[in-house]
């Protein structure tokens, strides 16, 4: 088989792929191989649940060390920095539960939000967190004809009972993000479709301190490693200095090139400020709606890794039955690509492909879980 067809290089100006007559790449015999130790979150018949596994450069096995991680109900949402990971459900009795866990402690925290309202029709939105705080935006029905409220609320995270604050919104909130002691929301203009800002909450001042027009179809805000912010769009995306609040660079793709990174659910940034994700492809050459994609930023050039070109049909359809991508992150010890997926033949099984990535394309091995990957920490 030939593995240098396993990827599609996108740039924002140029497309570019491997020939197909360029011969086997050969493995150098200085290839790293690093002990690491992988923590696996997986969902399994509505359930999170964690699975620890063992990995060097070569070999991937389950660890039979008791998880520190306790199952839970699969989250309505999450969002993850560094290795802590915040999660939010709401219940049957109107309240909600968010939990903070930090997979380099393994302190949990969880609290219990919203008993003060008590109103079902209550919808969040989106969460971020800080080292020591919990955001959430949410709506709830406004008096009388008012239409929604709309509302950003802190919960202190150093509290025993989830001490909380809050501000309302004037814009309809689609997702926040946490960045330079602020939180980013991007938010929808209830009176024009389709038309964005990105609202802007100082946690010192406790005030709102700007609101930027974005334009149409702004689609998903990301923070980069160095603090910024990213709003993403389907031809284009921009960087916002969080500081500044000014416009640092703006990057719009060729048609055909897009690299959909605004459609995921998440994304892992690598610390070079590569974001390894799962591509929507409208099945697009591919037999799978979502394929393992990588975005360098400092070159601008999207690279895919489509299943077909670096498995045979017997190993995706039978041997390790490949449904869908539901994650892509990278492990740095090995330089690895490490892509979840969910099995084809059961929607609660999955398993995790390794795959070196270019500029010498590999499959190293895969391992199949109980249950489907969620995210990814890697030690």
């Amino acid at each position: 088989m030939n593995t240098c067809k396993s990827c599609l290089v996108l740039l924002a100006v140029l497309a570019m792929g491997c020939s197909p007559s360029e011969s086997e790449p050969v493995v150098e015999e200085n290839e790293v191989s690093v002990d690491v130790n992988y923590s696996v979150l997986l969902t399994h018949n509505d359930l999170l649940s964690e699975s620890l596994l063992n990995a060097n450069g070569q070999v991937i096995t389950l660890n039979p060390a008791v998880s520190s991680f306790e199952s839970i109900e699969a989250p309505q949402l999450s969002y993850r920095d560094g290795t802590l990971l915040s999660f939010y459900t709401g219940g049957e009795d109107c309240t909600g539960t968010l939990i903070s866990f930090d997979f380099r402690t393994s302190v949990s925290r969880e609290f219990t939000v919203f008993d003060d309202l008590a109103d079902c029709e209550l919808q969040v939105k989106s969460i971020t967190h800080s080292e020591n705080a919990i955001y959430l935006v949410y709506s709830i029905p406004g008096d009388g004809l008012k239409g929604m409220d709309y509302f950003l609320r802190r919960v202190d995270a150093t509290s025993a009972d989830g001490t909380f604050s809050e501000i309302q919104l004037q814009k309809e909130p689609e997702q926040i993000v946490f960045a330079n002691n602020r939180v980013f929301i991007l938010s929808g203009d209830p009176d024009e479709e389709n038309k964005y800002g990105l609202v802007v909450y100082d946690v010192p001042g406790e005030a709102l301190i700007h609101d930027i027009n974005l334009d149409d179809d702004a689609q998903k805000i990301f923070r980069t490693i160095d603090g910024n912010i990213m709003v993403s769009y389907p031809d284009l995306h921009l960087t916002i200095n969080s500081g500044t609040m000014g416009i640092t660079s703006t990057v719009r793709y060729n048609d055909g090139q897009e690299p959909k990174f605004g459609y995921t659910r998440a994304g892992y940034f690598d610390s070079q400020g590569n974001l390894y994700y799962p591509m929507p492809t409208d099945f697009s050459g591919t037999d799978y709606a979502n394929i393992p994609g990588v975005f360098n930023f400092a070159t601008n050039t999207a690279i895919l890794y489509f299943y077909e070109n670096f498995l045979t049909a017997e190993e995706r359809e039978f041997e390790y039955e490949i449904g869908d991508t539901s994650m892509v992150s990278y492990d740095a010890d090995n330089n690895l690509i490490l892509i979840g997926y969910q099995k084809s033949s059961d929607a609660n099984k999955g398993g995790l492909l390794r795959v070196r990535p270019i500029p010498d394309p590999k499959f190293i091995d895969n391992i199949d879980l109980d249950g489907v990957p969620f995210e990814i920490f890697v030690e």
